[in-house]
């Protein structure tokens, strides 16, 4: 336990002081519905007009149902991710950290981004699982788990999929996408962020993005 907060904690500390580049190793790559966009972003794409969440039902961290209606009424940074990720998740969740600190006191407190993990791997992401490994990241973070099914589901129609990669035994990995979905308050897809992720120029997009929104 002791090694794996020094580990988080390096992290955070790469990402918040320098901006750490995230997401050479993604398997996958996503692309958003043709769409006009409202703005020119360096590190993503900004959807005109923004998409509906499609609808869900899941679990959070405190084991609590709750639907699409989670996020209305504030920003949220989306990354699908697992716990038992050795690299990718823990560097993607530290920077994401780094860049909300880096908004705290440039924006007003409604507009501070919240952080959502949704498990890409839900079989041994329980809540209580989710709410442990989320605690070494700082605040803001919220973690969503549920039925492999709806984990699924969700994630394709958000056109983030991922699958199982069998290994030794009954062990596996997760192969999924690296890429950052920001919702509005109105729980749209307002932006994707595919990576390379590089922190100063998330922070550069998501202000423009919610100065479009104004």
């Amino acid at each position: 336990m002791i090694r794996r907060k020094l580990f988080i904690g390096l992290l955070l500390a790469t990402a918040a002081l320098s901006g750490i580049v995230i997401g050479r190793f993604s398997f996958m790559r996503v692309t958003p519905a043709a769409s006009p966009q409202a703005v020119v972003l360096q590190s993503g794409t900004a959807l005109s007009p923004a998409r509906p969440l499609p609808g869900f039902q899941l679990l959070r961290q405190d084991g609590a149902a709750v639907g699409r209606d989670e996020f209305r009424g504030r920003w949220t940074l989306v990354f699908f991710g697992f716990t038992h990720c050795p690299e990718l998740c823990p560097a993607t969740l530290a920077m994401l950290s780094g860049l909300r600190g880096a908004l705290d006191g440039v924006v007003p407190a409604k507009q501070l981004p919240g952080i959502a993990l949704f498990s890409a791997d839900p079989e041994r992401d329980t809540p209580a699982v989710l709410d442990a490994y989320l605690a070494g990241f700082g605040a803001g973070f919220s973690g969503y788990t549920g039925a492999p099914e709806a984990m699924r589901d969700f994630a394709t129609a958000l056109g983030v999929p991922y699958q199982k990669m069998p290994m030794t035994g009954d062990d596996y990995m997760v192969d999924h996408s690296v890429a950052i979905l920001l919702i509005n308050p109105q729980a749209e897809v307002a932006a994707l962020f595919q990576p390379p992720h590089e922190l100063e120029g998330l922070r550069a997009d998501y202000l423009q993005v919610v100065a479009a929104a104004r």
